[in-house]
């Protein structure tokens, strides 16, 4: 073999060498292009799932800012106290109500939170027109509906015209005591309860309430034990009726004279109230035409607070209260009445005479029968 044709066969094997590492290339650069572009692809959904993560995350974010900033606007609106001339701003908070009235947490929520109550005399009358109207939005079936569906939506007239309202109800009675009222007495004076007995609180509390609903110390009890029971959504629910309930009453008068009287439904808010501003009952006496005179001594933290300023007792008028009790029992009236006639028939001076004191009648002869 000449020198030519070995160099000539080497060429051709170098030639179909160099053939194959290009056509090897071609196939294997559009694989590698296509695998860069799925995986750029990849990179660009990703990037992009996580930029609407992100977005929905700041979204949702702001979202709960702007709800939380709301509710603090709410709550500020509710905390501000204004002065005005047609009567005084009571500051009502839930911590009024808490049994543990000497804990740090309600002396804290005493100073923190606070509602605005206008203080203005009630019209009876027209309250009872309102309530007993079915084309009233003032309809007492209506805004019972509204308090027992936890409508927060319920305005402060609307509070005074149900809780007044009430006194023109059928089943309304000021001195009528529910028979599950006393079952709870004996757990008031412990601190603490176990989850049997909050069971036993709870059941026969409610079913007071369902007898009677504004009877408002089975509602505080009721806030208490359910808070030590930790359900605190009922707790909530329970304590928002109460303190608005107290706040209707608040906004009746100031309690400093008859003119200015706190109305109430039953005789026993009485008590709650004082207990309410700071004070404790010691006597009450009835003055004419109807108010109840409160004689009160206040608490230690009340006195510091107050000073010179300590209220010696509130009147509450209690006209309406006797108004429908006389009403609804007019035997009650009736016995007064012949008690008062029977006690002036011992007081009559007319002398009568003593049967042994009359002489005998003398038989007249033309009287008598012939024999």
């Amino acid at each position: 073999m000449t020198e030519s044709t070995h160099n000539l066969k080497i060429g051709r094997r170098h030639g179909l060498w160099m053939i194959v590492v290009v056509l090897l290339m071609a196939f294997a650069f559009p694989s590698g292009l296509a695998a860069q572009k799925k995986t750029s692809s990849s990179k660009a959904r990703t990037t992009s799932t996580a930029k609407k993560r992100y977005s929905s995350s700041t979204r949702k974010r702001s979202s709960s800012s702007k709800r939380r900033s709301s509710s603090q606007r709410r709550s500020s609106t509710r905390r501000r106290t204004a002065t005005s001339s047609g009567g005084a701003n009571w500051a009502l908070t839930a911590a009024d109500v808490n049994p543990d009235s000497k804990s740090p947490e309600v002396k804290k929520e005493r100073k923190s939170s606070k509602r605005q109550v206008t203080v203005e005399r009630p019209d009876i009358e027209a309250i009872r027109q309102a309530t007993l109207d079915p084309g009233n939005s003032m309809y007492f079936p209506k805004l019972m509906k509204k308090f027992h569906r936890n409508d927060t939506t319920m305005t402060a007239d609307e509070f005074r015209h149900l809780y007044l309202g009430y006194m023109f109800q059928e089943d309304y009675d000021p001195y009528r005591e529910s028979p599950y009222s006393s079952i709870t007495d004996s757990y008031r004076n412990k601190t603490s309860h176990t989850k049997e007995e909050i069971d036993t609180i709870r059941k026969y509390a409610e079913l007071t309430l369902l007898d009677n609903p504004f009877d408002l110390r089975q509602m505080s009890f009721l806030v208490h034990v359910l808070k030590e029971r930790r359900k605190d959504m009922s707790a909530k629910i329970w304590e928002y009726r109460l303190e608005h309930l107290l706040g209707a009453i608040k906004s009746t008068g100031t309690g400093e004279n008859e003119e200015n009287a706190w109305f109430v439904i039953y005789p026993a808010h009485e008590y709650d109230m004082v207990q309410l501003m700071g004070y404790h009952a010691v006597d009450a006496d009835f003055i004419e035409p109807g108010y109840d005179y409160l004689i009160v001594e206040p608490e230690e933290e009340t006195a510091k607070r107050l000073r010179d300023k300590v209220q010696k007792g509130f009147y509450f008028d209690v006209r309406e209260i006797h108004r429908q009790y006389e009403m609804k029992h007019p035997e009650d009236s009736d016995e007064d009445e012949e008690t008062v006639v029977e006690d002036d028939s011992d007081n009559v001076t007319a002398e009568e005479d003593d049967p042994d004191d009359i002489p005998a009648e003398e038989e007249d002869p033309d009287d008598i029968p012939a024999e």
